[in-house]
């Protein structure tokens, strides 16, 4: 794809052109849509600020991150681009962001039975007390990014399965690849923002009998109760009031290891459920030479045309959604070290799509030439850039 500048050419918009184009030689990028080299327009932000600053607050000062005592306290060293997503920046801590994926997916009875022991799942397949399914399954890849400022894009694409019986090695046929646009593959999609409390929660089982210090077992600790509200959801229109609340009660099981409880209607078993899930985090990972990492938030707003996106670049992951009406597109990406290429954007590769619309995974590849403030425009929708983060 190509990038031209909207004004007149300054340093700034040739950089990010250059840098730009760089992708499109990579040749990664050439099916994401069918546009031509003249539909998309990159914008700089108006005002470029300092690497070690956030944008002005409501009083038009640049927060120092110099004056942050407890940040060189802990020897963490962070830059920000520009961070903002709320009406005032604020000044997160940037190794707040998290990867998350999911091991499995546990249905329960909903409402759960009386006396029922939660969390159920880890103790299959020797405790099944209410004879469940002897073990969990995962019959997705999904995957979920969070920005410092509690952005999502959650993206659960359904995996490709062959004959158990069959002795054919061969790859999948392009038309079963899940990156080749088939809608099929997608089970849900939908991003926003999150927030968790810690929450103290009383044991599931009986009280009687049982003494304090088996309480206190039983007792968990460290639960949090978490609520993602979507923004823009594959399995609503855009702008539906009826996305129903997603909320969870969070589990600590091991370092790295939450469990999910909650409920929910699922489309494929047609009913409300009780569900557990378990999420493993991912370390986030340098994708440059300085061994610095990033996180970039991109967003599209037009609702009067009925479109919606959000693109999340953190680490060595990249997921964008963009929906227009009930239709969505999908794309993960992923860096490696091993994979093809010299160069830092080249070792790019993308391992999702879903969908015949234009996602900007690509511009998030390059921060160097981002802001916040700056915008990519594709036709007539503008994807502005709200967080631009880097830090060891």
């Amino acid at each position: 794809m190509v990038l031209k500048n909207k004004d007149q050419l300054v340093a700034t918009q040739a950089n990010a052109t250059e840098a730009l184009l760089a992708i499109e030689a990579s040749g990664d990028l050439s099916d994401q849509s069918n546009s031509s080299s003249d539909d998309i327009i990159y914008t700089p932000p108006e005002i470029t600020t300092n690497d070690m600053t956030s944008l002005p607050d409501s009083e038009g000062t640049l927060p120092s991150l110099q004056a942050n005592k407890s940040q060189e306290a802990a020897d963490t060293s962070f830059a920000i681009i520009s961070a903002s997503h709320s009406p005032i920046p604020t000044l997160q801590d940037p190794s707040s962001a998290n990867i998350s994926k999911r091991e499995y997916i546990y249905f329960l009875p909903y409402p759960l039975p009386p006396n029922t022991d939660i969390p159920y799942s880890i103790h299959l397949p020797h405790k099944n007390p209410l004879n469940l399914p002897s073990h969990q399954f995962e019959p997705t890849t999904t995957l979920v990014l969070t920005s410092p400022n509690h952005t999502f894009v959650d993206i659960r694409i359904y995996k490709s399965f062959k004959n158990p019986d069959s002795t054919d090695s061969s790859p999948l046929p392009s038309a079963q690849s899940p990156n080749r646009g088939n809608p099929q593959h997608l089970d849900w999609a939908f991003s926003g923002t999150s927030s968790s409390v810690p929450i103290t929660l009383p044991p599931s089982s009986p009280h009687h009998g049982k003494s304090k210090k088996q309480l206190e077992e039983e007792t968990w600790e460290n639960v949090t109760h978490s609520t993602w509200t979507h923004w823009i959801d594959s399995r609503h229109p855009v702008g539906s009031k009826d996305i129903p609340v997603d909320e969870g009660d969070m589990y600590p099981i091991a370092p790295g290891l939450t469990l999910e409880v909650g409920h929910g209607f699922h489309p494929a078993l047609n009913a409300v459920k009780t569900h557990e899930e378990m999420w493993r985090d991912d370390d986030v990972r340098s994708t440059n030479k300085e061994g610095s990492k990033i996180c970039v938030v991109m967003r599209c707003q037009a609702d009067a045309a009925g479109v919606r996106g959000v693109v999340v670049r953190l680490g060595q992951y990249c997921q964008g959604i963009m929906m227009a009406g009930e239709k969505t597109t999908v794309e993960r990406w992923e860096w490696k070290d091993e994979h093809a290429g010299k160069g830092e954007v080249e070792k790019w590769k993308r391992e999702i799509r879903v969908g015949d619309g234009f996602v900007p995974c690509g511009v998030a590849f390059r921060p160097e030439v981002l802001g916040v403030g700056a915008v990519v425009k594709f036709h007539d929708f503008e994807w502005t850039v709200e967080e631009c983060w880097e830090w060891k």
